[in-house]
Formats: structure tokens, sequence, C-alpha cells
């Protein structure tokens, strides 16, 4: 028996935000890791929202309704990126 810890959502959903992110962080001239997760992490969640949105009966925590690695949405993972995009861009600042 096995048990599969993430799902093809997560995949779709982590690899869009993070290609866009690094992207446009590229054209901008950002190279900075903190500043880059601030973009990816809300950018994560709201692929997630609109996805679980979409679903008939709009499950926020399960793993099943939308994108999810171990068993964590990602639209958590996002609000965690986004608070460790924060501390890491205002310690590289003291």
């Amino acid at each position: 028996m096995s048990i599969i810890i993430f799902n093809v959502q997560v995949i779709a959903m982590v690899a869009i935000a993070f290609a866009v992110t690094f992207g446009v962080g590229h054209l901008a001239g950002i190279s900075a890791e903190g500043p880059l997760m601030m973009v990816a992490g809300p950018l994560c969640m709201a692929l997630d929202l609109v996805y679980r949105l979409k679903l008939a009966d709009r499950r926020w925590f399960s793993p099943g309704a939308g994108g999810s690695l171990f068993f964590i949405p990602v639209w958590i993972l996002g609000v965690l990126w986004l608070i460790l995009g924060i501390f890491d861009t205002l310690q590289t600042r003291v």
C-alpha cells in the first residue's frame, strides 16, 4: 500500500506561481528570496482558492478538494511563504 503525499494540482499551482514570480523578478532585476516569496505565496493562495471556488462542495481544508502537499492545502502554504518572505525581507533590511 502506498500513500500519495501530493496531487497534480499542487505541482501545477506551485510551478505556475513560482515560474511567473521568478520570470517577473528576473525582468525587474529582483533576485532576493524574500520579495519573491512575498509574491509567490499570495499567487499560490489565489490559484488554490480560485480552484476550490470552482468546485461544488468548496471544502477549504480538504486535501482532495484542491492542491495539497503532505495533506496541507496550497493556500496555507502560500500564507506560510508570504510570512517567511516578509521576515526574510525585514531581516535583510535591518
